[in-house]
């Protein structure tokens, strides 16, 4: 059985937006590479699409995939409906992040 986003969610305590530590454990052909998030020890398996690794014009070609065991930024995008979990790379992603997390609180 297939867990929801809502579960997912709340058995992982990750979240859309969320910066993550992750450590490349694959490379799924030309598509782009398996990681594991090792924020928090965590351990959880993620995918991260050719398109979402670099701020290149162009997909990242599998020659040019980070090595296995590199460890690197992403950001969680989204649970897909078959649980896997989806992350950015893109340096620019990570720098809005960071942009967005030193702003002050809003005051509403």
């Amino acid at each position: 059985m297939v867990e929801d986003d809502l579960e997912l969610q709340q058995r992982t305590g990750l979240h859309r937006g969320m910066p993550v530590d992750v450590r490349v454990t694959g490379h799924r052909d030309r598509f782009g590479i398996e990681v594991e998030v090792i924020s928090g020890g965590l351990g959880f398996p993620a995918f991260i699409d050719a398109a979402l690794i670099s701020d290149r014009w162009a997909r990242t070609s599998k020659e040019e995939f980070p090595e296995m065991g590199l460890k690197m930024k992403a950001i969680v995008i989204a649970f897909m409906p078959n649980g896997e979990l989806r992350l950015d790379a893109r340096s620019s992603m990570i720098k809005l992040w960071a942009e967005g997390e030193s702003r002050p609180p809003s005051s509403t």
